[in-house]
């Protein structure tokens, strides 16, 4: 199998393969739909050294099995033949690829299986094409719109998705809150940060909020500025809303610009007056607290490091503070008891106690893979799906996001175009 002679041969090819080879590899398996253009430049974006790089592209063609791995065989043959010789690679030792199998067979043999595409760890047949008229996607600034069909088709299970209002009825917001620039000069300029600003303020333009922006604000303002936000009246006529944090951050908690750290036992921890708790913002867009989103999605994104009461309340559908009545008297129709917490969830750059990476040029590898991803899938896939995918796309990477206090009662989608 040629699964297992790629991995017989995976010390001696890193050892000899050259960059130049590793580039025209990638370059090769991205035209014939082995690997797609998120996984091309994650390789070559987070693995520089030329070892590295290689032992990526090597494992992840490996994982997506036989055939992918014949064809990088193949290639490595075709490309660099005295390098295949080396390795004991040769047309004849290389399994036929499904292209090449049946030319000795009769013509009366059955055709061979589709190849399998794989892309974000998801198999799938590639379907023969259609007629053009049939496989038009129309598209608009890179997002893939959902089409009549599509639409008509997810909607028909209404009872278990978020419902979204008509175009000429809602007011969508979202907010994003950059910090790039911080007072104390132990921590870093976040270069690149403005990038993922202006790709994230584009992409939820362009699905029909009004994206307010913050940039460069201290702990107490970003307090400040979600209570004003978690107040307005639009979110009556919104349908859902969108929370994006961008900064430096350690467990549970995201840097304010006056972050400062201080010596607590030899050890250098940030004051607590200068960071926002996640808690924070899980307890500003409540049920309670934000009484406009309830019952309507809240997806928070938060990209910064990670690196270091109770259920029910009584709620009002006409005020904003907790009545003070025991709840075995509720007479009231307009009162009910529900839970404190629903329709949130939250999507981290990386797991617990660890780091998130970020290019000084390009942004930061979870803000620009989302944009990418929900722009080609979000047509007909749901919020939790695109952050699954999202996921896929960093398996066995640097940093492995991470979705957090997931509430959801329903799927999300976003049907952009509607």
């Amino acid at each position: 199998m040629a699964e297992k002679k790629l991995f017989d041969v995976r010390p001696q090819l890193v050892k000899s393969c050259s960059s130049a080879l590793i580039k025209d590899l990638l370059d090769d398996l991205l035209h014939e739909n082995i690997l797609s253009d998120l996984e091309v430049e994650y390789i070559n974006e987070v693995f520089p050294a030329r070892a590295d790089r290689c032992r990526e592209l090597i494992d992840t063609v490996k994982r997506k099995g036989d055939y992918s791995s014949n064809v990088l065989l193949q290639r490595i043959i075709d490309k660099d033949p005295k390098l295949g010789k080396e390795l004991g690679l040769t047309a004849e030792l290389s399994l036929p690829t499904p292209e090449q199998k049946g030319i000795d067979e009769k013509p009366s043999s059955p055709e061979p299986p589709l190849p399998i595409k794989e892309e974000f760890g998801i198999q799938e047949p590639v379907k023969p094409p259609l007629p053009v008229k049939e496989t038009c996607q129309q598209e608009t600034n890179g997002i893939i719109l959902c089409s009549e069909a599509e639409y008509r088709d997810i909607t028909t299970k209404e009872k278990e998705i978020y419902p979204i209002r008509e175009k000429r009825n809602r007011k969508r917001l979202a907010l994003i809150i950059c910090n790039i620039e911080f007072e104390d000069e132990c921590i870093k300029y976040r270069k690149g940060a403005n990038v993922d600003l202006e790709g994230m303020k584009k992409l939820l333009e362009e699905l029909g909020y009004t994206v307010q922006c913050e940039v460069n604000l201290t702990a107490e303002a970003m307090r400040t500025t979600l209570k004003t936000f978690a107040l307005k009246t639009e979110h009556k006529q919104s349908d859902s809303t969108f929370l994006v944090f961008m900064s430096h951050g350690e467990r549970d908690i995201i840097y304010g610009t006056d972050c400062t750290r201080e010596l607590v036992n030899g050890q250098a921890r940030v004051t607590t007056n200068s960071v926002l708790h996640t808690d924070y913002i899980f307890e500003t867009f409540n049920n309670f607290n934000c009484p406009g989103l309830r019952d309507k999605p809240k997806v928070i994104i938060i990209q910064a490091c990670r690196g270091y009461g109770r259920s029910q309340v009584l709620v009002s559908d006409g005020q904003s503070q907790q009545p003070s009545i025991n709840q075995k008297e509720l007479e009231d129709d307009a009162c009910r008891v529900m839970l404190k917490e629903t329709d949130m969830t939250c999507f981290y750059a990386s797991t617990p106690d660890t780091v998130s990476f970020r290019c000084a040029e390009k942004g930061s590898l979870l803000i620009q893979t989302f944009i990418k991803i929900l722009q080609k899938y979000a047509h007909n896939s749901s919020i939790e799906d695109i952050f699954r995918k999202v996921q896929l796309s960093f398996k066995d990477g640097m940093q492995m996001p991470t979705q957090d206090r997931n509430t959801f009662v329903k799927k999300f989608f976003l049907f952009p175009g509607h």
